[in-house]
């Protein structure tokens, strides 16, 4: 089995060594970056599987780096931060940041929060099948087969379809799908996800008009059959 990788993000040398130790005595790979815009191209050429990042970053805020990453990226993502107000806990999880954990941290709690943002998502090594086993996600290359067949979709496409694949049979919700590919400056524009949805459709289903794969829940948003 291929191993989980992991990248660290935080200004703090001593303490990327020390996370790093703990992370690869469990078995995972691990790299690390001392700034943002370091963090953002690792996650871009290396493809890991979730990231550990810190708020305050000598270049731009972590709540920068998590709605940059969210444009391209629905990785698991754990704040870990000295800061402790509950307005910091909201902008992290407002920006997409999946968890936060406060310095000081335990151990045992760190590697129990990295293991349960880990199983929410497959190894990359693994495709990810999904809409009726009628659709293949190479999530390290970033390929797409539908029923078998190679399909091209745009940078925004792929990022809303995999956002769909990891929650197959879920409902998410307009604004939910918004935020997670465009960002919140289009949170409330339902029509624009209309347009990508409609071109999706015209990618994946045999009849766009009569969807299988990717259903609307009028209303409410949009679910990806599992």
């Amino acid at each position: 089995m291929n191993q989980r990788r992991i990248v660290i993000v935080d200004d703090d040398p001593q303490l990327q060594e020390t996370i790093g130790l703990m992370l690869q005595q469990e078995g995972y790979a691990v790299s690390a970056a001392l700034s943002g815009s370091e963090g953002i191209e690792q996650v871009e050429t290396s493809a890991p599987d979730l990231v550990i990042l810190d708020i305050n970053l000598p270049d731009i805020s972590g709540f920068d780096v998590v709605r940059i990453l969210r444009r391209s990226s629905p990785l698991p993502i754990l704040m870990l931060t000295g800061r402790t107000e509950s307005s910091d806990v909201v902008s992290s999880l407002d920006s997409g940041a999946d968890d936060y954990l406060t310095k000081p941290f335990r151990a045992d709690e760190l590697l129990a929060r990295v293991r349960a943002l880990l199983r929410r998502v497959p190894e990359l090594s693994q495709p990810l099948v999904v809409g009726d086993g009628q659709v293949e996600i190479d999530l390290r290359a970033r390929r797409v087969r539908v029923r078998g067949e190679p399909v091209e979709l745009t940078p925004t496409e792929y990022q809303l379809l995999l956002l769909l694949a990891q929650h197959a049979g879920q409902v998410l919700d307009h604004q939910t799908l918004l935020r997670h590919v465009w960002g919140e400056e289009v949170s409330d524009d339902s029509a624009y996800l209309k347009v990508y949805i409609w071109h999706l459709r015209r990618k994946l289903e045999l009849n766009p008009s009569e969807p299988r794969i990717v259903l609307t829940e009028w209303g409410v948003g949009y679910r990806l059959a599992p």
